[in-house]
Parts: structure tokens; sequence; C-alpha cells
């Protein structure tokens, strides 16, 4: 008797099976849709940089994400689940048709191979242990789906990003100077916890100059054409157009000395825009692998910064998806069903 098969005595009038294929068939072409528009929406925001863009991709997906959790609750059938995700998952390649004749497209179909792998097993994963549970917890179940579905969807968009600037073509200018000016910006409040004048938007001499003010707090003794002097108490007691003098000998001295490590600056130029063609300059005289790697880093560190920042959003994901569940529910376009298991087993008295 202890090798017997459980006893599944059911409860409910209905079997658990797939009944409606209209209905299975309208959640797979919204899923489609949604895959075919987000794919499309984000491409668009990597060749334009234009936030709207960005906004529909993100929409998208967030349904993409829903559809494919509600597929683990309402279809039965994992025949059908993976027709479905496949689909959903290659459609969007017939945006990239123009570029099969470009070189490496086999790293696009692999993006899109592990786009439609990780969605498998996401929802594989929530259909296994919906399965397995006496009760349904929606949120439980869904919390297995989501982390792969996302990575799925980033592990895309990681290539898409990588193909479009890397690839086939350059990385987009605005986009580039975008982050790079909100980097340097992030960046100010800790440079001034040890430089608390400079700013990326000072012009070059602007710059030199608040950077001697305030090493001269820290440092007086400074090297005035290769003499040690002493500017603790001296310099106030000069007159205030030589103290401006003295200021901007040691602001050209250092300005110089910076010259001689990468090349001439323009005292009339903005921080921000030297910075940023010197390294578009270097970026530029890398040699192939190097570039080759240097965005193989980038898409690596991207990938990994926004997943890392998708975790904080996953409760919205299950809350979104739970809400549309329960809406179907209440609309009876799925209706619960229930089922209880007796269980024999043995033990020592």
């Amino acid at each position: 008797m202890i090798n017997q098969a459980p006893e599944i005595i059911s409860q409910s009038k209905i079997e658990e099976t797939d009944y409606n294929a209209l209905k299975i068939t309208l959640l797979g072409v919204i899923g489609v849709a949604a895959s075919i528009f987000t794919v499309y929406e984000f491409d668009q925001f990597l060749l334009t940089f234009q936030y709207a863009f960005l906004w529909f991709a993100l929409s998208g997906m967030l349904a993409f994400l829903v559809i494919n959790i509600l597929l683990a609750f309402f279809v039965k059938h994992f025949t059908i689940t993976f027709g479905i995700i496949l689909v959903e998952t290659f459609a969007p390649i017939v945006f990239f048709i123009s570029k099969f004749s470009k070189p490496n497209i086999e790293i696009l179909l692999i993006g899109f191979f592990l786009f439609f792998l990780f969605t498998i097993l996401g929802v594989g994963r929530g259909v296994s242990r919906f399965r397995n549970s006496i009760k349904m917890r929606f949120f439980e179940i869904a919390k297995t789906i989501t982390p792969k579905l996302v990575t799925g969807v980033l592990i895309l968009a990681s290539v898409l990003f990588y193909g479009e600037y890397f690839l086939w073509g350059s990385i987009n200018e605005t986009m580039t100077r975008t982050i790079f000016n909100e980097t340097l910006r992030s960046a100010e409040p800790i440079t001034h916890l040890w430089y608390s004048g400079v700013s990326a938007d000072q012009t070059v001499n602007e710059f030199f100059g608040s950077l001697v003010t305030t090493q001269l707090k820290k440092t007086p003794q400074v090297t005035i054409n290769g003499v040690q002097v002493n500017l603790r108490d001296g310099l106030k007691e000069v007159p205030p157009d030589v103290q401006k003098q003295i200021m901007n000998t040691l602001s050209d001295e250092l300005r110089k000395k910076t010259e001689e490590k990468i090349g001439t600056l323009n005292p009339n130029a903005k921080v921000s825009d030297v910075l940023y063609q010197y390294i578009k300059d270097w970026i530029a005289s890398l040699a192939s692998p190097m570039k080759i790697g240097l965005g193989v880093a980038l898409t690596v560190l991207l990938f990994f910064s926004v997943k890392s920042m998708m975790f904080l959003l996953y409760w919205l994901i299950h809350l979104v998806a739970f809400l549309v569940f329960k809406l179907l529910v209440v609309a009876n376009f799925a209706v619960p069903g229930y089922e209880t298991r007796t269980r024999e087993f043995v033990l020592l008295p």
C-alpha cells in the first residue's frame, strides 16, 4: 500500500484541461503583439534616443511579462505554451531581416534564442510550481517566473544595444553625450568632498583656478617658477591684483603640467566638452579588438546594472499581473476549479 499512487478525488464539475481555443489564441496574439511592439520601440529608441520610444518599450515589456505570467495559470497543455512562446520570442526578428547580410548576424540570432530559452524556462518553472501546489498562491508562483522572463528580455535588449552600436552602426552621439553629462553631474557631489569649488560646467581656466584655490586651503606650500613659496599668510597681505596674478600663475602652471600629459587645452572650452572629446578620441585610437572588448564590457555592465534595478520593480510586475488575473476571473474569462488529494502513509505507533 505504501507505493500506491495518490488517490485524487475531484470536487470540481470541470476537468483541469484546455477548453477554449479562442481565449488561448487571444492570449497568444496579445503576447506576440506585446513582444513585437517592445522590440520595435526599443530598437527605435537606440537609433533615435527619443525617450518616448523607451517609455513605449517599457510599457510593452510590462504587457509581455504579465501575459507570460498568466500563461502559467491559464494554459494547461505545455505544448500549447511552448508554441505561443516560440512565436512570441522569434516574431520580432522580422524587423532585422535587412541585417542578415551584415557580419556577425549570428550574435543577433543567439540573442533571440536566449530570449526564447529564458522565457520558456521561466513559464515552465511557474507551471511546475502551480501544478505541484495544493493552493494557488499567485505571488509565490509569479516570483518563480519573473526573474527568468526579465533576464530573457534584458539579454535581447543587450544584444540589440551591442549590435546597433558596435556591430552594424555607431554609438548615438546624443545618447553618449547625455549619459556622459549625467555621469559627470552625479559624480560632482563626490568630487566636492575633496575639491569643493570645481565643476564640469566651468571653463578650463575657471576649473584650474578653482582647483588651485581649493588646494591652497589644504597645502599652502606651492612652487612658482621653480621656487618654493608658503602662501598661508603671505597671500592675504598682498594687493588683490597681485593675488589674482599669483593665482593665475599657479593655474597656468597646473594647466601646462596637465597639457604635457593629455595635449593642448582650450582655456575657454568647457571641462565637460574637453573630457568628452578626449575620451572619444581615445576610443577612436583603440585597435579593433580593444574596441570590441570595450563594447562587450559596456554591454555586460549595462545588462547587470539594469537587471539590478529591475529587481526592485518585480513587486510592480506581480501586482499588475495579479490585478489583471483577478479582473479576468471577475469577467468570467477564467473560472477557478478545485480538487482535493488524499494520501496513504505509514508510521510506527
